[in-house]
C-alpha cells in the first residue's frame, strides 16, 4: 500500500454486551412493524457513541492522531452513562436516523469531545458546528412508505422511558472503519484510558472490534 495511503478514522466510546443486547432486542421489536428494507440496522458489534468522524486521514499521520487522542483522554475522566429511550433525527414523519438516547455523565461526555476536539484541530480536525447529541444509532433509514412512518410516529413515544442498561466508559477507541458493498468493517487502531476517580488511569487493550 502507498505511504500516503488514507484511512478513514473515528473516536468512539462502545457500550458492553449486556447493553448492546437489550438494544438489539429493541431494534428487533421496532422492526416488526416496519417494511423490510425500511431500515439498514446497525451491526450490534458496531453500536457507538461516536465523538469525533475524522475523515480519511492519510497513514503518514495516523501516529500524530494517535497522540493527540491520547492527550485529550488523560485529561478526561471516566463516565458513567446509561442508554435510555429511542427516538429518531429530524422526525418520525422524515427519520433519518434511528438512535438510543444516552444519560448519565453526559457533560463530562461534552467536555470530553471538547478537548479532543482542541488537541485534534492543529492536525486539520474541523469541529462539528452542530450540538453534542450523545446517541447510540441502532439504524438508518433507507426507505420509509406511509405504514412505516406511522408506525414509526405511533411506536417510538412507547420506547422514550426505556431503559437499557448504565455502564462506566473506561476507555475511548481509535477506530478504523473500511466501506464495502456489504457494509463498513470496523477495527480498533488504538485504545485509550480514561482516568477514574482521583485520576488513576483504568488498564485498556487494544482488542479490534470486528
Amino acid at each position: 500500500m502507498a505511504a500516503n495511503a488514507k484511512i478513514r478514522l473515528f473516536v468512539a466510546v462502545f457500550p458492553p454486551p449486556e447493553v448492546v443486547e437489550r438494544l438489539t432486542e429493541a431494534a428487533r421489536g421496532l422492526a416488526g412493524g416496519l417494511s423490510p428494507r425500511a431500515v439498514a440496522w446497525t451491526r450490534p458489534e458496531q453500536i457507538h457513541l461516536t465523538l469525533n468522524f475524522l475523515g480519511h486521514v492519510e497513514r503518514t499521520k495516523v501516529e500524530e492522531f494517535q497522540r493527540a487522542v491520547a492527550a485529550a483522554c488523560r485529561r478526561g475522566e471516566s463516565l458513567l452513562l446509561r442508554a435510555r429511550g429511542l427516538g429518531c433525527f429530524p422526525s418520525p414523519a422524515r427519520a433519518r436516523i434511528l438512535w438510543a438516547g444516552l444519560g448519565g455523565a453526559v457533560a463530562t461526555a461534552e467536555e470530553l469531545k471538547g478537548s479532543l476536539d482542541e488537541s485534534l484541530a492543529p492536525l486539520g480536525y474541523v469541529q462539528d458546528t452542530r450540538p453534542f447529541q450523545p446517541h447510540l444509532t441502532i439504524g438508518r433509514v433507507k426507505s420509509l412508505n406511509g405504514g412505516d412512518r406511522r408506525h414509526l410516529t405511533a411506536t417510538l413515544p412507547q420506547w422514550r422511558e426505556a431503559d437499557f442498561g448504565s455502564w462506566t466508559a473506561e476507555r475511548v477507541d481509535l477506530m478504523q472503519s473500511v466501506l464495502s458493498p456489504a457494509g463498513s468493517e470496523y477495527s480498533s487502531v488504538q485504545s485509550f484510558p480514561l482516568p477514574g476517580p482521583g485520576g488513576i488511569a483504568f488498564n485498556s487493550d487494544s482488542q479490534p472490534h470486528s
